[in-house]
């Protein structure tokens, strides 16, 4: 979150100007270097379970997961990101032939299908939601050793058998409504499109997917375990006993094989291409029966015989330089490891792969066309704030979040999961001498190293050394930062002189910045810390380093002030008219004209770009660009999705980088009833930036995960 100039509502920051002493601090020289050091370990798509649509890394960047299969759509089983089959028609009391009591309808819901007159009773005669004369004994969910979701209970009514616990799914053991961890379902060869070598099944075993025929190779097309062409070695002239005219070297080349003497000709012996007496008469395409390649005329000519039209190729049947398609051998749901909706067998067809039992929906595990229960949503290394080690994803996988460099070790403070070390530290990393520099980090379990003249004593910091590239003067800043930062630099290195030193005023998060002129080789320590006492003294920081510009202009979307105005980016008055301005140059995605839209994203490593008139300060930030695709009213939301909880956020909806704010609503701890929610009318081809901001902690940068929806409240396929 930050402010912006000259926008009534953006939270002004004082600019502070402080007067830093040339104080030489006390640093032990000895003091060890850390190498560079990766704070985040992105995700992917596969790593998430995800294959469709716009996602995030985890890292504070985006995946693109790609397009559905034609007949599936982007979450149509339920689950976000994840391809599924077209929304579930529900059936009704007639259609199922019901006639009393609560009755699934096929698509996850309950008909009430009325009752029934006396003496009968629901299900009475043994058929269920019908009425029937025999009196009926309800069942238990203990009876049926069920202990989660709802349960027939055998007389027309339904059973409560309660919720699982937090690791475990409904069903996820195999068992309908008994609690248990999801089982893995083993590859095939088929389902991964693979026909040879030894491939991982994806659940610790091995496939032997078999050999390649002649000709073929596996792995030679660069697809690994897949056949392919092997490395094609070609003849020569005198290897195929050939000394006239051009021959194919059978590796889609021709060979000159040379000419005749006065009394022979090419073929004229009857032989291809080997000189002799006679004459030879060349043949035809058409006479031996080829209509595509290139094939010998026998007198030492090559012969152009067309090309296939799609999808046949030459010698597809098997026939040289025949035209022809190969068979397709269409695949099964149970080769493709599928159980419900409708999947493509892979020939143009379609596969009727089953409906689901009572507690899981198709593809509800986060697996497209996989019966499940609710899908759990996994967290990454920066939300969960974790940077090395093996660390559980909450969703029964594991997330590998790096390595740590010496002296630094995995846990080393006893935190799990995060790189740190009691040793005293002068420089995190040295940053040689390139430009521009954005170093992102956090201060979380670091030293505390520097006590800058400005502030800092008391607080966890980062130092890191850079080396001027040429005579001039350099701009260093924190913008974005969600710590109250101090930054100070220092000539010389470790123990050096302080140069300059500052904190607080500038116009994006809890940033600050420094100028300071430099000759061309020198090497200085520039510290990141943070005022002690308070609110915000550890989390997450940027630092930026560039060459001082005259104007921010010409580099507008950087997260750094270059002029040294303390003014960043689209809030400088010097960037407002950039076309980028208006929201492409700050989002972190862009969601087209997308409707309905579900997105599931999170704020880690986003930093802290935005402030709205009802959120928290200093907290990272996400921005989303979207397009009204007809004029109408528009809700935008937060809402959690069903049995998940939400963390704290604001939403807030402007016309730009730095524009006006259209709506802005807020809430601590929302449910699905309170969650933040602005709804506002817009103009066919209206651009907006929606902005999700964390409140989850009042007093320290805390990165949340959050689901935006964007709805038509006012068109005729509106949601009440």
């Amino acid at each position: 979150m930050g402010s912006g100039r000259g926008g009534g509502w953006w939270v002004a920051l004082l600019v502070v100007g402080v007067a830093c002493g040339p104080t030489q601090q006390p640093y032990d020289t000895s003091f060890r270097l850390l190498p560079s050091t990766t704070f985040c370990q992105p995700m992917t798509c596969e790593s998430q379970g995800l294959d469709c649509g716009i996602a995030v890394d985890g890292c504070g960047g985006t995946l693109h997961c790609g397009p559905c299969a034609e007949g599936e759509a982007c979450g149509g089983g339920g689950v976000p990101n994840v391809c599924g089959p077209a929304p579930c028609v529900p059936g009704t009391c007639e259609a199922l032939g019901a006639n009393c009591g609560p009755t699934p309808d096929g698509c996850g819901g309950v008909l009430e299908c009325g009752a029934c007159s006396a003496p009968e009773v629901c299900g009475g005669s043994g058929v269920p939601h019908v009425c029937g004369p025999p009196p009926c004994v309800a069942t238990t969910c203990a009876a049926l050793g069920k202990d989660c979701g709802q349960v027939a209970d055998g007389c027309g009514g339904v059973l409560e058998c309660g919720a699982c616990g937090p690791d475990e799914t409904c069903g996820g053991g195999g068992a309908a409504n008994v609690c248990g961890h999801a089982a893995c379902t083993p590859a095939t060869c088929a389902s991964l499109g693979k026909d040879c070598g030894t491939v991982a099944d994806g659940c610790g075993g091995v496939l032997e997917c078999g050999a390649c025929g002649p000709g073929l190779a596996c792995g030679a097309a660069g697809v690994a375990n897949v056949c392919g062409q092997a490395t094609c070695l070609a003849a020569t002239c005198a290897v195929l006993g050939r000394d006239c005219g051009e021959v194919l070297d059978g590796c889609g080349g021709v060979l000159e094989c040379g000419a005749c003497g006065p009394e022979a000709t090419c073929g004229g012996a009857g032989r291809a291409n080997v000189c002799g007496p006679g004459t030879c008469v060349p043949t035809t395409c058409e006479a031996l029966g080829v209509n595509c390649g290139r094939v010998s005329d026998g007198c030492g000519a090559v012969l152009e015989c067309g090309a296939c039209a799609a999808p046949q190729t030459c010698g597809g049947t098997g026939v040289p330089n025949v035209c022809g398609q190969a068979p397709c051998t269409p695949a099964t749901c149970a080769s493709l490891g599928k159980d419900c909706g409708q999947v493509a067998d892979g020939c143009g067809g379609t596969l009727a792969c089953g409906a689901c039992g009572p507690g899981t929906t198709c593809g509800g595990g986060g697996v497209a066309n996989v019966c499940g229960g609710p899908a759990c949503r996994p967290a990454s290394c920066g939300l969960l704030g974790k940077t090395c080690g093996a660390v559980a994803d909450g969703c029964g996988g594991t997330l590998a979040c790096g390595s740590c460099t010496a002296p630094e070790t995995c846990g080393g403070t006893g935190v799990p999961g995060v790189c740190a070390t009691s040793e005293p530290v002068c420089a995190d990393r040295d940053l040689g001498s390139a430009l521009p520099v954005t170093v992102k980090g956090s201060t979380v379990e670091a030293n505390d190293d520097h006590a800058a003249s400005c502030g800092g004593a008391g607080s966890p910091d980062r130092g890191y050394l850079w080396t001027a590239p040429r005579t001039g003067t350099f701009t260093f800043d924190t913008a974005r930062s969600a710590v109250r930062s101090v930054i100070a630099v220092y000539g010389g290195g470790c123990g050096g002189q302080e140069l300059a030193c500052a904190t607080d005023g500038i116009s994006y998060g809890g940033g600050a910045r420094v100028a300071v002129a430099l000759t061309e080789g020198q090497q200085v320590l520039v510290t990141v810390d943070a005022e002690a006492g308070g609110a915000f003294t550890q989390g997450y920081f940027e630092l930026h380093i560039d060459a001082l510009r005259p104007s921010e202009a010409g580099a507008c979307f950087d997260n750094m002030d270059n002029d040294g105005d303390r003014w960043v980016d689209c809030a400088d008055t010097e960037c407002r008219e950039e076309p980028g301005c208006k929201g492409p140059g700050c989002a972190h995605h862009d969601l087209g004209s997308a409707l309905p839209v579900t997105f599931q994203g999170e704020t880690a490593r986003s930093g802290d770009g935005f402030q709205g008139t009802c959120g928290a300060l200093l907290q990272q930030d996400r921005a989303h660009l979207w397009t009204a695709p007809r004029a109408g009213t528009y809700r935008f939301d937060t809402a959690p999705d069903d049995g998940q909880a939400a963390a704290g956020n604001a939403l807030y909806v402007l016309t730009g980088c730095r524009g006006t704010e259209l709506g802005c609503a807020s809430h601590p701890r929302p449910t699905r009833k309170n969650a933040p929610k602005v709804e506002l009318p817009l103009a066919q081809g209206q651009t907006v930036l929606v902005v999700v901001d964390g409140m989850a902690h009042p007093e320290q940068d805390t990165p949340i995960r959050y689901t935006l929806h964007i709805t038509d409240v006012s068109g005729p396929d509106a949601n009440p």
